[in-house]
């Protein structure tokens, strides 16, 4: 597939750096299967999303709110993991 993929100084990432992103998101992707009724909430900012290829009826609700600084939030939020 193509993809568009650059560096934060907008030189281009060629093909093994986007396979290495891709092995990254892979490893660390959760999978649920949904059951009627479910409902998702993605933190835009500490979070990497998308979705993957389904059959059936799709309804997308997005509520919007203010942005929120997270050195202000309480409680402090805290990063772990390996």
């Amino acid at each position: 597939m193509p993809f568009n993929t650059h560096f934060g100084n907008s030189e281009p990432g060629g093909a093994d750096v986007v396979e290495l992103l891709d092995k990254g998101y892979e490893e660390n992707t959760e999978r649920e299967r949904w059951q009627a009724g479910d409902l998702m909430l993605v933190d835009n900012v500490r979070t990497a999303h998308a979705r993957e290829s389904f059959a059936g009826p799709r309804e997308v609700f997005v509520p919007m709110a203010s942005a929120v600084h997270l050195a202000e939030s309480s409680p402090p939020n805290e990063v772990t993991g390996g």
